[in-house]
């Protein structure tokens, strides 16, 4: 998956409460990944995605990659 392929999420299990994510079924524009540098050194690992019909891209964390797949690609 790269930078400007247009993703879709499968169904993506939230556990809290019994309630379904809002990512399910979407489709959306991979941006890339999104670094966290703390400042104790860790490096945490997000993803960024533009999902359709949003105006601000949403950031993801990298266990949802899995759930994503390549709809088409920019390529």
């Amino acid at each position: 998956m790269k930078a400007g392929d247009l993703v879709k999420f499968d169904y993506v299990n939230w556990l809290r409460g019994g309630h379904t994510s809002r990512l399910n079924g979407r489709i959306a524009i991979y941006l890339g990944e999104d670094f966290i540098h703390r400042s104790d050194g860790v490096v945490v690992e997000n993803h960024k995605v533009l999902l359709m019909g949003e105006h601000k891209p949403t950031i993801i964390d990298r266990g949802l990659l899995r759930h994503m797949k390549v709809y088409n690609e920019s390529r």
